[in-house]
């Protein structure tokens, strides 16, 4: 059972322990949610699948409007390119090009294009790889010091906020987002940037005070060990400041040093006793 005085640890993901300082702790750990980066991705292989097939079926069949079938091919892969530009804007719409291009070339008696047809799938195979690389080189982490994102498949991008920065911690959760169990969180903080949107990578960063991680699983419970963090942390009680603050030594005046000075020689002359010399340099030092 975890004590009352400290947050709950939830750990989802392994994050480079190179990122940490000294005595610094991940108290939370995770990626962005699967449903957001594979369920899209997905729909665009099966879409080019299922594309594929119906334009290899109607490039085998004559081509005659009067035929049912060739009606309902067509139907088809013109909705399959519609659903391509709807369900991801980036992926999907070099989807839905090269699914007009081959709509146009089954419609066409043009000789040995078939091997073009596989395209949509192709492309839907090369999103869902893509997908899963970036979303397996994200990382959100909350420590006892800051908050962590690094993201970035050859190159790395890293970034942090301290703790005590932060202002508070929202949740923005749609319905859609509600059902299927994530959501975005904001950290506000003062006047700092830092924040990666997940499905955009490094070009997604937020600036004007705030730092947004989007498509977190259980948002709620990640807001509440955030919080539990930045309370204890403004409140100077638990945890220890990130990094440690230089606190100057007493100075020690002149006429007192050249006391001691004098007194340090009576002693290694052995005119006076090391008691009598630890007592004469309390009160030296008592005087300052």
């Amino acid at each position: 059972m975890n004590s009352t005085n400290q947050p709950t640890r939830v750990n989802r993901s392994k994050f480079s322990t190179k990122r940490l300082v000294s005595g610094e702790s991940i108290l939370w750990e995770g990626r962005p949610s699967v449903i957001v980066y594979f369920l899209r991705s997905l729909l665009l292989f099966i879409f080019g699948a299922v594309f594929t097939a119906a334009a290899l079926i109607q490039k085998g069949l004559e081509v005659d409007f009067g035929d049912l079938s060739s009606y309902i091919l067509v139907l088809l892969m013109v909705v399959l390119i519609i659903l391509m530009f709807v369900v991801h804007r980036k992926w999907g719409t070099f989807q839905a090009l090269a699914g007009i291009a081959v709509l146009i070339l089954s419609l066409v008696d043009v000789s040995r294009t078939e091997a073009f047809f596989f395209a949509p799938l192709l492309i839907g195979l090369v999103a869902l790889l893509v997908e899963y690389l970036i979303w397996s080189h994200t990382y959100f982490a909350i420590s006892d010091r800051r908050i962590m994102t690094q993201t970035g498949i050859f190159s790395l991008l890293f970034v942090d906020t301290q703790i005590d920065r932060i202002q508070n911690v929202s949740v923005s959760q749609p319905f859609v987002e509600r059902v299927l169990g994530y959501g975005d969180l904001m950290f506000a903080t003062a006047g700092e940037m830092g924040g990666i949107k997940s499905d955009s990578g490094p070009s997604g960063m937020k600036a004007g005070g705030a730092i947004v991680w989007e498509n977190v699983p259980k948002p709620f419970e990640v807001r509440k060990i955030a919080e539990d963090i930045i309370f204890r942390a403004n409140r100077g009680t638990t945890y220890a400041p990130a990094y440690p603050q230089y606190v100057p030594a007493p100075a020690v005046s002149i006429e007192a040093e050249e006391r001691l000075t004098k007194l340090k020689e009576l002693r290694d002359k052995q005119l006076i006793s090391q008691e009598e010399y630890d007592i004469k340099r309390k009160e030296i030092l008592g005087r300052m």
